[in-house]
């Protein structure tokens, strides 16, 4: 029998009724039937079903279609015999797919290293005694004390409540505690009102109860959003999106060329054998082989810079899309903000009865005699723990608010025995129903709450209600928590929400959760870069809008809208919306999913902040993810970025690293793609003119990978000297394949393809001997590789504009690759394996010529861009 599936709706039963169904009694499970339940559930914990699968990320290192082109080759070359080929091709495949590995498996694992940190432990009732074990041991039907602090195992029937408050923000986004009791509930009720339910990761934050649980692992609430997670799809970067694009259009241009080529060569005599070896030469030198490489390493080295920065990529290709992104969708508690409700200010009946709000001196809490005597009241009405720290103070921890009442009692030497002998007595607790709570001083009733409804049940005059409320409303549309204390004579005694009336206004106490000091700067530094961000909260918009006050917004009415707005509009009223709005208020994470999804739809990359379960499946569906580091494993797991200081500041400097790394790639896309039709045009052309192949495949592939791709990766470690040449306000996301590196790719790729071919023609020609005209093209071909890369250090900036030998590890890059160069025609053993000689001297003046010639060659092309550029944006203005 699988009580998980039979007990579906426990609120819905009896607690006595619950225990016998769960087999169970108040005593708890005995050893022998724990043991058996154990088999039949399995462990307490949440099987995630994209765990670190070491085979899958194996296996998609090897999906891209420019390694099936690569694994062709290998075969091929592996079936003609030509084993040197068939080892260097080999040797190129599983250097990308090591480098990728190394790199995804590294982040996956150190994320869950991050939540291994932590071991709880948790405490059950077994055989009639209390035991403390690893929650990983419950199973359905075990009794469990619920106490203040401790975290809820797995999802339980609450079956006793004293005073039983439970924080449920990480699975409800409610940020109010909820008041938990043992009674049945209807059938249909929504799980945020599901008052006699405890469940798996929500948090005790006061009083006791007693739970038997009734669902562990994936059947908990928490594991079916985990599994929703699991079951959403994640979006793709643009760099992904563009790279799948570009391969699969490679690999399907080249099966037409190569099978041309081949027809070509036989068509002409050459035979099978030669021609096969001639196509698979066209196809290796069309391959950019370095770039899945060199793309790997950008992403790693940006990633390793993010984690510099207090940030944790999960995905490598993230790293990209933070360069990309064109909206960010911020929370505002806890990432906007410090999540720390700071008591601000105490103000008397009298205060606000003859004053206005003084806003700007609110922080400055100096305490007069009554505002002391109601902060002493206000201690009868919260609970605290209190313990001495190393030092011997004494320190408090509870929820926000009644922390900082408690703190700032000790800070003016209030007398705090209500809270050190536990006198404090709740008669009423707190709930979302009454508003309010009621306890009992020596003297008096004690009642703390909504503001407005104390007033309602106070014994003001009709004016001064009315007054108060105008400035309740004041305060609250600045941003401001209010708490108001009253007290009632204890003559006659409160038993019931309906009992207290008449209450006697002491007075009302304002909390504020501050800015963080460096959001401001940080939220303008992004949007300078022409990211636009919007705050979505389920607070009040007044609330939302005094913060966005702090950030130095200015709000219009119509740039604010609320949860019960976006679901009473359709798809397309919200999409003709959505470009203005600044601020959403009262939303729920169903709505924030439905809001980002809107965005990708106006062809927005989209960022997301989150940090509760109920963030997760929009974490995962928006383009990039962004988790605090506080933030539930669950949100954590279904986020791209994780922030490991919770520091909104992090953002912006992983936006500016993002935007370096998208700069360094373009660089490596046309820097690789536009020599990568060299040896496809020279082979062809040196076909149609009946003249000897001027390159083998073993030359390419050594030209390609060992040389050409030192520049490339040395890309990865450059600066971003476009960064001030880039506009700043433009709203369209930034690709990979503009206009700009879409011309030069095309321009210089032809350009220098054909004058190569021309060079090799004309060597011939003027009566040099074949092997000589080979081996100085293959210098030739090998050294213009790596000298145009100093040009592409900036697709914008003129080379003699900036320094080009700056970057060191491209200085060291190119010595390396023009030493490897000459030690192949210099040294006899690479000789050999390269079919190579040494030229004479006399003829270095063509090498020397043709390198200056290139890079004129590829100057040209940039100011060409630029010149178009430049007109195209005057006839605009």
């Amino acid at each position: 029998m699988n009580i998980q599936q039979i007990i579906s709706t426990p609120w819905f039963l009896e607690k006595d009724h619950i225990i016998e169904k769960l087999e169970t009694s108040r005593d708890g499970l005995d050893t022998a039937e724990t043991e058996s339940r154990k088999k039949m559930y399995g462990a307490n914990a949440m099987t995630n079903k994209q765990g670190v699968n070491v085979a899958s990320i194996i296996a998609h290192q090897f999906t891209s279609p420019l390694i099936f082109i690569l694994i062709i080759a290998a075969v091929l070359t592996g079936v003609l015999q030509e084993w040197i080929d068939t080892a260097v091709i080999l040797f190129a495949i599983f250097i990308n797919a090591g480098l990728g590995f190394y790199q995804e498996y590294r982040a996956e694992t150190t994320l869950s290293a991050l939540t291994s940190y932590v071991k709880e432990r948790t405490h059950v009732i077994r055989n009639g005694s209390e035991q403390e074990m690893d929650p990983k041991e419950l199973v359905p039907g075990d009794i469990i004390p619920l106490r203040y602090g401790s975290r809820v195992p797995a999802d339980a029937r609450i079956i006793e409540s004293t005073n039983l408050r439970i924080d449920e923000a990480i699975l409800t986004g409610e940020s109010l505690s909820v008041s938990k009791s043992n009674e049945r509930l209807d059938e249909s009720t929504v799980i945020a009102e599901r008052s006699n339910m405890a469940h798996a990761g929500t948090l005790v934050v006061d009083g006791f109860g007693m739970g038997v649980i009734t669902h562990t692992g994936n059947h908990t609430e928490l594991g079916k959003i985990a599994d929703l997670v699991s079951s959403t799809k994640r979006a793709k970067t643009p760099l992904q999106k563009g790279v799948a694009k570009l391969s699969w259009f490679i690999f399907s241009l080249l099966l037409l060329i190569v099978g041309g080529i081949f027809l070509l060569g036989i068509s002409s005599g050459i035979p099978v054998l030669e021609m096969m070896m001639i196509s698979i030469a066209v196809a290796v030198g069309s391959v950019p082989e370095a770039l899945p490489i060199t793309l790997t390493v950008i992403l790693s080295v940006g990633a390793y810079a993010i984690a510099q920065k207090k940030g944790i990529v999960r995905n490598l290709a993230s790293t990209e899309t933070l360069g990309s992104t064109t909206l960010i969708m911020t929370d505002k508690t806890g990432t906007l903000t410090q999540a720390d409700m700071k008591l601000v200010g105490i103000y008397t009946t009298k205060d606000i009865a003859h004053h206005t709000p003084d806003l700007q001196n609110i922080h400055d809490l100096t305490l007069n005699k009554e505002q002391k005597d109601i902060l002493s009241h206000a201690l009868y009405s919260i609970t605290v723990t209190s313990s001495h720290d190393t030092q011997g103070n004494l320190v408090f921890e509870g929820r926000p608010f009644e922390k900082n009442i408690a703190n700032t009692a000790q800070k003016h030497d209030l007398d705090i025995s209500p809270l050190i002998s536990k006198t404090n007595h709740f008669i009423i607790p707190f709930n979302s129903t009454n508003k309010f709570s009621v306890a009992k001083s020596h003297t008096d009733y004690i009642i703390m709450g909504a503001p407005d409804i104390l007033i309602d049940r106070s014994n003001l005059a009709q004016t001064d209600r009315e007054h108060m409320h105008t400035w309740i409303q004041t305060m609250s549309e600045s941003g401001y928590r209010l708490l108001a204390l009253g007290k009632q004579q204890a003559t006659k005694n409160i038993e019931t929400p309906e009992d207290t009336k008449d209450i006697q206004i002491m007075g009302i106490l304002a909390f504020h959760d501050p800015i963080r000091p460096e959001v401001p700067k940080a939220v303008s530094d992004i949007e300078k870069r022409g990211v636009r961000v919007i705050m979505i909260t389920g607070d009040l918009p007044g609330t939302a809008i005094a913060v966005a006050k702090e950030l130095g917004w200015s709000i219009a009415p119509d740039q604010i809208i609320t949860g019960a707005d976006i679901k009473s509009s359709s798809d397309e009223t919200l999409l003709d919306l959505l470009p203005t709005i600044r601020i959403f208020a009262r939303v729920t994470p169903e709505d924030k999913l439905r809001i980002g999804m809107l965005y990708q739809k106006l062809g927005e990359t989209v960022a997301m902040t989150g940090d509760g379960v109920n963030d997760s499946p929009a974490l995962k569906a928006m383009n990039i993810g962004i988790s605090l580091g506080s933030a539930s494993d669950v949100a954590k797991s279904a986020a791209d970025l994780v922030l490991l200081d919770d520091n909104f500041k992090t953002i912006s400097s992983t936006i500016t690293e993002g935007r370096k790394i998208l700069t360094n790639i373009q660089k490596t896309f046309v820097y690789l793609l536009s020599n990568s039709l060299d040896e496809m045009l020279v082979i062809t052309g040196s076909i149609l003119f009946a003249i000897p192949i001027p390159l083998s495949a073993l030359q390419i592939i050594w030209v390609n990978l060992a040389t050409g791709s030192l520049p490339a990766l040395a890309f990865a470690f450059d600066e971003d000297l476009d960064a001030k040449t880039i506009s700043t306000t433009r709203r369209k996301p930034r690709e990979i394949f503009t206009s700009e590196t879409k011309f030069l790719i095309t321009v210089i790729g032809v350009l220098t393809s054909v004058i190569l071919f021309i060079l090799y023609y004309v060597l011939l020609k003027v009566g040099i001997d074949v092997s000589v005209a080979k081996s100085i093209f293959f210098v030739c071909f090998a050294l213009y590789i790596l000298v145009i890369a100093f040009s592409f250090r900036s697709l914008h900036l003129p080379l003699f504009s900036y320094n080009p030998f700056s970057n060191k590890k491209l200085n060291y890059s190119i010595l390396i690759g023009i030493g490897l160069t000459f030690m192949a025609v210099t040294v006899p053993f690479f000789q050999n394996i390269f079919e190579i000689e040494l030229f004479p001297l006399r003829y270095s003046w063509i090498i020397v010529v043709w390198l200056i010639g290139n890079i004129l060659l590829v100057e040209a092309a940039k100011w060409w861009f630029r010149h178009k550029l430049h007109k195209h944006q005057l006839a605009s203005n």
